[in-house]
């Protein structure tokens, strides 16, 4: 069995996905939202929510790498669920939609690198993710 197809290369892997996503949603707040949570009033309250959901969906992966770390199937489902959603939804998406043309280039070396990371480790996390479902148990 190699590190990658192990249960802790699996979670290693998620752990660097989820801290590129994380540096990235910062990145977003800071460079893409206007006036930042702080002034959130300004924008109609959008920041916030943004702000809120982000929250949620970060504490709730980290929670399910900690469920998974500890032999929870669902933890394992729930891992896989949400490294696949911030995949889709923000470099994928980054690059398919929301950022298109001229605005890879206009974006900076911080949002390229950031969106680079995001895409590699949250593929390579997914694969890993993957495989450990295939498995019977989770343990390693």
């Amino acid at each position: 069995k190699t590190w990658f197809t192990s249960l802790n290369g699996a979670l290693a892997l998620t752990a660097l996905a989820w801290i590129s996503q994380l540096w990235r949603a910062w990145l977003d707040m800071l460079f893409e939202f206007p006036g930042g949570v702080v002034h959130a009033e300004k924008d109609g309250g959008s920041t916030l929510v943004v702000t809120i959901m982000y929250t949620a969906i970060f504490a709730g992966w980290a929670y399910a790498m900690h469920l998974t770390a500890r032999g929870s199937r669902g933890g394992l489902v729930a891992a896989c669920v949400l490294n696949a959603f911030m995949w889709l939804a923000i470099p994928v998406g980054w690059i398919v939609a929301y950022c298109t043309g001229p605005c890879v280039a206009n974006a900076g070396v911080l949002f390229n690198l950031g969106n680079w990371l995001n895409l590699i480790f949250g593929l390579l996390a997914g694969v890993a993710l993957i495989l450990q479902l295939g498995q019977k148990k989770t343990a390693n």
